[in-house]
């Protein structure tokens, strides 16, 4: 499935509201604005930066009973130079919602693991 990753500067005004309570906490969540589907992933506070997290992939499952968000973390590794201050990486990513059933579940899959399981919210 076709998705684009946007900044927090390109999303309506619900969205953006969203992104600044949920960037706090670790997790995901998935909101329907307008028929475009927003998908939004946070790592929570970090100590420091080099901390991210990037969606790599959403697949609808072949049954059509699903949508897999595959959502990949990367750490500072040991000894990096990082800044200094707490930081709270997130991702926001767009995409269509044509053909996809209101109630689909949205599995999140952090580095392969199944972390939650979402609805789309109407915003």
């Amino acid at each position: 499935m076709a998705f684009q990753s946007i900044t927090v500067f390109e999303v309506p005004p619900q969205i953006e509201k969203v992104v600044h309570k949920q960037k706090r906490e670790e997790g995901a969540a998935v909101y329907v604005v307008e028929d475009k589907v927003y998908i939004v992933a946070s790592r929570g506070e970090m100590p420091t930066g080099g901390y991210s997290i990037r969606v790599v992939g959403i697949e609808e499952e072949e049954d059509g009973r699903g949508v897999n968000v595959s959502v990949e973390y990367k750490d500072p590794k040991p000894g990096q130079m990082v800044a200094q201050v707490v930081t709270y990486p997130y991702a926001i990513v767009k995409t269509d919602l044509k053909g996809i059933p209101d109630d689909v579940p949205f599995r999140i899959l952090v580095d392969g693991t199944q972390r939650a399981v979402h609805t789309a919210q109407e915003l």
